[in-house]
């Protein structure tokens, strides 16, 4: 099975690049604490004049997937010298959504799952910042290869890990999101806001120029080739064209597989999903959230099995883990690979463009192919029994039923991915579902410690308050789905 980076590409991160022509005649690197000895008095961002040469490009490229694996999949700890354990936006985006339940008490991330996020709340700040820093590392790393580089294949996996970072800001955030860039002096070119539909074409035309670079590269553009694909596919169909989207992923292989993977190296390197959700409890796997959210829990769906322990950190709301990041078959669980692009979502995308078409049978063809090639997992030894195929009769008869039947399937299917915040507000914006009848509403979880407060209005993130200090930026344009 096709799989993405390896767990080495975790030993450095922008941090660390920026100081590697410091350290270089010190020795080798293996036998030193890398958090202490890389310390570097500006660690925010990678600046050009650290990426002369083609030497510095196997640990650029490192520095550019362990930023994204940070700020997407989260960390245990030692992100920077600023910030400590990191959610990353998997967590933040499903606790927004109804893929997880806050069951601790931290104001800041109560927030979001209440659907009420302050733009001063401090939490969201540490995201949002590694969410850029992720994108501005992963495009200038991207550009040195193309200047020392060019055919190298990783520049076409960098500039699609650019490109995921511009999906994830257009499903995640509100519209206005800007894209700063540091200059080779050293200055900044500030971003003006950005549309979402604007950040989904930047993303489309960064995923077509690595779908021509991997395809340029043979056999050894493959992953970077798929992954790119399912990429633009997910970009078209946010931007609401499921033609283009299937077309887009119709050759990637229903098993492609393209993981961040994690390590127990260091906490930097640990899966954040893990470290927020057994290590520490502080969000559990929902059910019915608000209503309107899926049963998670009561349904256990063997693409996300829940075991029940005792409360979580809050010490009342009861507590649930999915073993899709804690399997025993990946041990240790801090380590565990959290899914970027699956070749099931290919699947899925085609899916919903053969029920777009009215197109019945391949609408469940498709379905059945992603639950046939659909990762499941389990606590015990004995792998989980297959999923049964969908049949004939088991569609339903109304157009709204199957669009429901798809999304349930894309919840399951892509489960704390960082999919389902986008997939509830493509119901709004392209299925014209009403906000209150798809987000978690009314009364928040009676047993938290927000317990008598109610859901907000929230359909995605705010922007920080701090990117005011960008002069191109006042606020988010709006706050609509």
């Amino acid at each position: 099975m096709p799989t993405g980076n390896s767990m080495r590409h975790r030993r450095f991160n922008a941090r660390q690049l920026s100081a590697v022509l410091l350290v270089a005649s010190i020795g080798s690197l293996a036998a030193c604490n890398q958090d202490q000895l890389l310390t570097v008095p500006t660690p925010d961002v990678v600046l050009p004049e650290n990426l002369t040469g083609a030497s510095v490009l196997p640990n650029a490229y490192a520095a550019a997937i362990g930023d994204f694996q940070v700020a997407y999949a989260g960390s245990g700890g030692n992100v920077t010298g600023t910030f400590g354990s990191t959610e990353g936006l998997v967590i933040m985006s499903g606790m927004l959504s109804d893929e997880l339940l806050n069951a601790e008490t931290f104001p800041t991330r109560l927030e979001v799952d209440r659907r009420a996020t302050k733009e001063v709340n401090s939490t969201m700040l540490a995201i949002f910042q590694l969410a850029q820093r992720a994108r501005a590392t992963a495009e200038l790393v991207a550009g040195s290869y193309a200047q020392f580089e060019p055919a190298n294949p990783n520049r076409a996996e960098v500039l699609a890990l650019a490109g995921f970072t511009y999906i994830l800001f257009a499903e995640d955030y509100c519209n206005g999101v800007p894209s700063s860039r540091i200059n080779a002096d050293g200055t900044f070119t500030y971003g003006d806001p950005q549309t979402g539909t604007q950040l989904l074409t930047n993303a489309v035309a960064k995923f077509d120029s690595a779908i021509t670079l991997a395809t340029a590269a043979g056999s050894g553009g493959a992953t970077a080739l798929n992954l790119a694909r399912i990429g633009k596919g997910r970009a078209l169909l946010d931007l609401n064209n499921p033609v283009a989207a299937a077309a887009a992923v119709a050759a990637v292989p229903s098993t492609f597989v393209y993981n961040i993977n994690h390590d127990e190296n260091t906490p930097r390197q640990y899966n954040g999903v893990y470290t927020f959700t057994v290590t520490s409890k502080r969000f559990t796997v929902a059910d019915k959230e608000g209503g309107n959210g899926i049963n998670f829990v009561t349904t256990n769906d063997p693409r996300v099995p829940v075991v029940r322990t005792t409360t979580g950190f809050d010490a009342s709301t009861p507590f649930y883990r999915t073993p899709k990041y804690t399997s025993l078959a990946q041990s240790p669980s801090r380590g565990a690979p959290t899914p970027l692009a699956l070749g099931t979502e290919a699947r899925l995308i085609e899916a919903e463009n053969a029920l777009r078409a009215g197109d019945a049978v391949t609408f469940l063809a498709k379905l059945n192919d992603a639950r046939v090639n659909a990762k499941t997992y389990s606590d015990a030894p004995v792998p989980p029994a297959a999923l049964t195929p969908i049949l004939v009769t088991d569609l339903p008869a109304d157009d709204i039923g199957r669009q429901n039947l798809l999304f349930r399937e894309r919840a399951y299917d892509l489960y704390l991915t960082s999919h389902r915040l986008g997939d509830l507000r493509r119901l709004i914006k392209q299925y014209t579902r009403n906000a209150e009848t798809v987000f978690p509403t009314g009364a928040y979880n009676p047993l938290g410690a927000a317990a008598g407060n109610n859901y907000g209005p929230d359909v995605n993130l705010p922007i920080p308050f701090e990117e005011t200090n960008n002069p191109q930026y006042k606020a988010c344009i709006d706050r609509s789905a």
